[in-house]
């Protein structure tokens, strides 16, 4: 039983270690939310310029405080690569901020992710997605005055 016991509280140890807390996440939305796609569909590019198809921004992901380790970035990216599927994104544009550029003596890094959504093949529910954040977003602009 000790032995069980002790192996327990090793992997929660590590799965502890190993996950990123959910309080370093900041998403500000800028498009309808979409039905959810797989994160292993999500496309990660690095530059504006290799998006080849029409799309549109559905939000800005940051995923704050990171160690700049390879494996803790790496770790960030699938984070952020599962978030913006939640989201309903087909591809993320990825960035990052690093403290150390600023001279910081306890270097962080920002990622900066951008969720695109394709629109030259969207679904009858993207588009009703799409024209309910519409509809949203004018009932808005006239309960506010």
């Amino acid at each position: 039983m000790k032995k069980f016991l002790a192996w327990g509280l090793c992997a929660l140890l590590v799965t502890g270690c190993a996950t990123l807390e959910q309080s370093n996440l900041d998403w500000i939305p800028i498009g309808p939310d979409f039905p959810a796609t797989k994160a292993k569909n999500v496309e990660i590019v690095g530059s504006k310029s290799e998006i080849t198809r029409p799309y549109g921004n559905l939000g800005l992901l940051r995923i704050k405080n990171l160690k700049p380790d390879r494996d803790v970035l790496k770790m960030g990216v699938e984070k952020g690569r599962r978030f913006v599927a939640s989201k309903g994104a087909d591809a993320m544009l990825i960035g990052q901020y690093n403290s150390a550029e600023d001279g910081a003596t306890d270097p962080r890094v920002t990622l900066i992710i951008y969720a695109i959504k394709y629109v030259d093949n969207l679904t009858e529910e993207d588009e009703k997605a799409i024209e309910d954040f519409k509809v949203l977003g004018i009932l808005n602009e006239y309960s506010g005055r």
